[in-house]
């Protein structure tokens, strides 16, 4: 049975799914069920009837809509097959920063030819990276170069610096880590790149969810940011960096006053919190990197309602083997007492067993636990229902299985998203 939407969906039965025609044409299955979206393998899945208006429109979102087309990443091959042969001849990286060393490890360890570091800062000019000089653009000829553009929050003003030069071919950062078939976070990049042909059902069940059009314009340009290697698509939807974890759409003064930070690194987050907002009531910083604890202990050792665990978050009490130097101040800008090398462990602890009080704002930034650490605060979620800002990039899935770690504990959240970046980093997952 195929039904036109528009007529409606007289009698639909909970449970049953749908052969269902969209204005474009294209038929989908379409299931009314409460069940989670991991639930959602073999049709969408909606719950109330404002999904399904929004279904209706799904033309008006195209790449969550080519998500049902099965050539949905022959552009993304295609480029990734010619973006091999450009990083053959030899790379100028453009971003001498941390995304910028990142890349260039990665293009060392698969013996491409860094000619060079490029970047329009006069202070890091003359310095190196990885042993490679960095120069400005403007003192070398980048005509025919290929640059591999490398910046979180500026690579569309360097596209469009270098768009202009002669037969120069450039690439950003999606495209090179997709040609090579490298792990970005926690897997492959290429899962974040097939996962939401692969699992489309359960993409666009996540994006039906989202409660506001901002949220789900930000959604359309993420999925064609990862189907599409795109990161143009980043300039219409992207937020100003400072309201990163506090976005005035979510986040007021009275749900920060009792903060739960994890990831706390040092302190800074509680920092721009208070400059927003004003002084919290209590703050409970989690950061487990012993150099990140200790300097953000010195910040705070005077202020008796700011509480610092040199721990994780994680579902249940856990402890994992840990290397400080692995991620806490990749580009050694600071001093710490405690030694890089240093061998030590992370403890990792339910956030229902630390905190008694009662809190309204949960922001979540460590490294892909996110959704252990979810079900480990589902007490305090539960009783408190706080505001929960959540990143929502280190995992292939964590744009609908984070969703469905919040919902299963209160089905009466409502869901958000934005993004602070050119690039498939800095999402930020809101629950309100």
């Amino acid at each position: 049975m195929v039904l036109a939407i528009k007529e409606g969906i007289p009698g639909y039965a909970a449970g049953v799914t749908v052969s269902l025609q969209l204005p474009c044409g294209s038929v989908v299955p379409v299931r009314w069920s409460q069940a989670s979206l991991l639930e959602a393998q073999d049709a969408i899945l909606i719950n109330n009837s404002s999904q399904l208006e929004v279904l209706k429109d799904l033309d008006r979102f195209p790449y969550v809509r080519a998500l049902l087309d099965d050539d949905c990443l022959v552009y993304a091959r295609q480029r990734r097959d010619v973006v091999r042969q450009w990083l053959a001849e030899g790379v100028y990286l453009f971003g001498a920063y941390k995304i910028g060393l990142k890349l260039a490890r990665n293009a060392l360890e698969y013996g491409i030819d860094i000619k060079g570091f490029l970047d329009n800062d006069p202070v890091k000019q003359g310095s190196r990276v990885e042993g490679v000089l960095v120069t400005s653009p403007a003192s070398v000829s980048l005509e025919g170069a290929v640059v591999l553009v490398a910046s979180g929050r500026y690579s569309n003003e360097i596209w469009d610096q270098l768009s202009s030069v002669p037969r120069i071919r450039l690439i950003n950062m999606s495209e090179f880590l997709y040609a090579l078939d490298m792990q970005h976070i926690t897997e492959p990049f290429a899962n974040f790149v097939d996962a939401p042909v692969r699992d489309r059902f359960r993409f666009i069940s996540a994006f039906l969810r989202l409660e506001d059009e901002r949220s789900r314009k930000v959604f359309d340009s993420l999925i064609g940011m990862r189907t599409n290697l795109s990161i143009r698509l980043a300039e219409a939807v992207k937020s100003p960096y400072v309201e990163e974890y506090f976005d005035p759409d979510f986040v007021c003064e009275e749900n920060v006053q009792c903060f739960v930070d994890a990831g706390a690194a040092t302190g800074d987050t509680l920092q721009r919190l208070e400059m927003l907002f004003g002084p919290v009531k209590q703050a409970w910083l989690f950061e487990p990197e012993i150099p990140a604890y200790y300097e953000a202990l010195k910040f705070y050792s005077d202020r008796s309602n700011v509480w610092l665990f040199n721990m994780g978050l994680d579902e249940l009490p856990s402890r994992f083997l840990y290397q400080s130097c692995l991620s806490y101040d990749v580009t050694n800008e600071r001093e710490s007492v405690i030694p890089a090398s240093i061998v030590s462990y992370i403890q990792g602890v339910p956030l229902d067993s630390v905190v008694v009080d009662k809190i309204g704002f949960l922001k979540l930034d460590i490294e892909g636990m996110e959704e252990r650490a979810l079900r480990g605060a589902k007490g305090l979620i539960y009783r408190d229902k706080p505001v929960i800002a959540v990143c929502a990039y280190h995992r292939a899935s964590d744009y609908w299985a984070l969703i469905d770690a919040v919902l299963a504990i209160r089905p009466d959240y409502r869901v958000g998203i934005r993004l602070y970046a050119d690039i498939l980093e800095d999402v930020t997952l809101y629950f309100y």
